[in-house]
């Protein structure tokens, strides 16, 4: 007998689980299985709801005891956090596109949708975009309440008709269900439980199926038992990008803001500067030659004559004096970063570049969440303000539209269809300094991407690209002008199939950048590049991680997997090449000991980036800035100026 109304609501509850439990359990299992095989293929599970809806979301993601592959789409705007304007989002067409354009759907993914109604714009509208992605999408709703009611979605169908599997939660629609006795008010949901079993018993089943097949299931282990973060963070690395809310992103915004610790650099500044040495200009050399600076710009370059003056003069005969060194590719040096976005990060790089002759460069981000390429454009605007070390001359972008199928070291997960809306943004924020942006043409919206950036003066570089021969062409047709690591983390040359390679030997108004340490590539296909592209369309840029410099060791980067160092080689757990360890010092003293001539290797290091930018750098010549690099005969920097400034003065031993 039902006394109460807590007695009425447990009666409820137990009748609608038992329901499903019985009346369900054969699409239950079918289901479980599509979540077992997709799981076994390291494919994701999304789950999507809206308003008290999202509950199921949330409970099925980091779970313990539950699938590590849960994607959970906890989007604000779909959510109870919202309160009343949720329910209008949860109407409005369009708005789930919105919501899972910010998540990975693959294809072999499993999409569960879970809405009571299934008759709303935002539920039906994600299973069919989830369709269309190639996703099985199975659906949690009440099909007999659904049933009687009017789509409100521009597609005119109810959830259940869109679905592969429909599991019936066996509820009515709008949440208040039950009635207290003697009264006419209703209140309190079943709704949600009856979800939350429906679902929760999909994984349950799923894990069965797995271990019956042989097959371990990646599940979360709980927080208090002991070694449950080790456990857990095998799964994170295998993770990261392809799950939103593992809180990567958070992470690393959190770490961006905490302050470093001030870099302090003692800045030599003279109204004139004469450095007297080995003059490479670099397409002349003077023996005992001097070059004299003036308020930051070169006045003279030529024979040492005795009447010359100068409030700084630095006497280094018979070592080389060289234009500065440019770097329009680098990540990070000696621990220092520039994906973290924070301006002493990159001020931190600055000081620690100067050591190693460079001049300038530009701060290069990768395939990230676009808060922290946001960060990163606003962070290279500050300290392209500053003199610090080398000089900040902009900002590089090696991502995010990019293709998964040649990721490289970067985060298949942050990778993305092409958006002018996001790279208008980036460059905003950078102030207009965003210069150079690596895009894999043959990706959805490249191509228009490609034209903004042209017309915005931005350099489109094709990278990380499977494109082959006619796509590159028609990229360089449409502005591309630069090829990011030619060779790396791209379609491979082949005589009947020359893909970007060929394409770049192809045309004499494209640039190639190169990683000359050796790994990356080796020397017989240095000289093929430079011997196809001639000395004026070869750059050579560092690629460096912020392990540049660092020793032999196992390292990690929020938002990246731990990457190792052998004998200089950075590698993925899985071997792949995680960027180099490279700087240009050392890129330069590796191209003379393979048989490039010393100018050419200090003109791909240093005249050529200049020129690709635009800049009256990277030539010692009179009207240039005087950004120069003083080295020996072993390539040790021994002198670095800025724009006038020294910045760095190695030490005698």
């Amino acid at each position: 007998m039902i006394d109460t109304f807590l007695d009425k609501y447990y009666e409820t509850v137990r009748e609608v689980i038992s329901k499903i439990y019985s009346e369900e359990r054969e699409n239950i299992e079918k289901a479980a299985q599509l979540v077992a095989e997709a799981t076994m293929k390291d494919k994701l599970i999304h789950v999507f709801g809206t308003g008290h809806s999202m509950i199921i979301a949330e409970e099925l993601f980091l779970r313990a005891g539950g699938l590590v592959n849960v994607n959970a789409i906890l989007a604000p705007d779909l959510s109870i956090h919202k309160g009343i304007v949720s329910s209008v989002n949860e109407k409005t067409p369009g708005f789930a596109e919105k919501v899972l354009s910010r998540y990975n759907l693959s294809e072999g993914d499993v999409f569960i949708v879970i809405s009571v109604s299934g008759v709303n714009a935002a539920p039906v509208e994600a299973a069919n975009i989830a369709k269309q992605k190639g996703c099985k999408v199975i659906a949690i709703t009440s099909v007999e309440e659904s049933s009687k009611l009017k789509p409100r979605n521009p597609l005119g169908k109810r959830l259940y008709e869109i679905a592969d599997i429909v599991i019936d939660n066996k509820v009515p629609y709008g949440d208040a269900v039950l009635q207290l006795p003697d009264s006419p008010i209703k209140a309190v949901p079943v709704s949600t439980i009856a979800s939350a079993f429906a679902a929760n018993s999909i994984v349950a089943k799923a894990i069965e199926i797995m271990i019956q097949k042989g097959f371990k299931p990646p599940i979360w282990v709980s927080g208090n038992i002991p070694e449950s973060d080790k456990i857990n963070m095998q799964y994170v690395d295998k993770l990261i990008g392809r799950i939103k809310h593992l809180g990567i992103e958070e992470l690393m915004l959190k770490l961006s803001e905490e302050k470093k610790e001030e870099v302090k650099v003692e800045i030599k500044k003279a109204k004139s500067i004469l450095v007297k040495g080995r003059i490479l200009t670099p397409f002349n050399e003077i023996e005992n030659g001097v070059v004299l600076i003036e308020e930051g710009k070169i006045v003279y370059v030529g024979e040492d004559k005795q009447n010359l003056k100068a409030d700084l003069v630095y006497d280094y005969a018979g070592k080389y004096v060289i234009p500065g060194l440019i770097d329009i590719h680098i990540h990070g040096c000696e621990g220092a970063m520039a994906l973290d976005g924070n301006p002493d990060s990159i001020r931190e790089m600055a000081y620690k570049l100067a050591k190693h002759g460079v001049t300038g460069f530009l701060p290069t981000g990768g395939t990230l969440p676009h808060e922290i390429i946001l960060k990163i454009a606003r962070a290279v605007k500050e300290v392209s303000k500053e003199i610090v070390g080398a000089k900040v001359l902009g900002m590089n972008s090696e991502g995010p539209f990019v293709n998964p199928e040649k990721k490289g070291a970067m985060i298949t997960g942050f990778m993305r269809k092409a958006s002018i809306e996001e790279v208008e943004e980036i460059y905003k924020e950078s102030g207009g300094l965003l210069k150079i942006m690596t895009i894999a043409p043959e990706i959805e919206g490249a191509m228009e991407v490609i034209r903004w950036l042209a017309k915005h003066d931005v350099i489109p570089s094709i990278g990380h690209s499977n494109a082959t021969y006619e796509i590159a062409m028609e990229a360089f047709d449409n502005g591309a002008r630069n090829v990011t690591h030619l060779y790396n983390a791209m379609r491979s040359f082949h005589h009947r199939d020359p893909g970007i390679i060929g394409a770049a030997f192809d045309r004499d108004d494209v640039t190639v950048e190169l990683i000359t340490d050796g790994i990356h590539v080796k020397p017989a296909a240095i000289r093929m590049a430079i011997a196809n592209k001639g000395w004026n369309n070869v750059i050579i840029v560092s690629d460096a991680t912020p392990l540049a410099g660092l020793p032999d060791g196992v390292y990690r980067y929020p938002g990246f997997p731990p990457i190792t160092i052998k004998n200089g080689k950075a590698t993925l757990p899985d071997g792949t090449l995680a960027g180099s360890t490279l700087t240009l010092d050392r890129a330069i003293k590796f191209l003379v000991s393979i048989g490039i001539p010393l100018k050419r290797a200090i003109q791909m290091a240093s005249t050529n980036p200049a020129r690709l930018l635009g800049l009256k750098k990277g030539i010692l010549k009179v009207g240039y800035d005087a950004d120069i690099t003083v080295m020996d005969e072993k390539f040790n920097v021994l002198l670095t100026i800025v724009e006038g400034n020294v910045v760095y003065e190695r030490k005698s031993a």
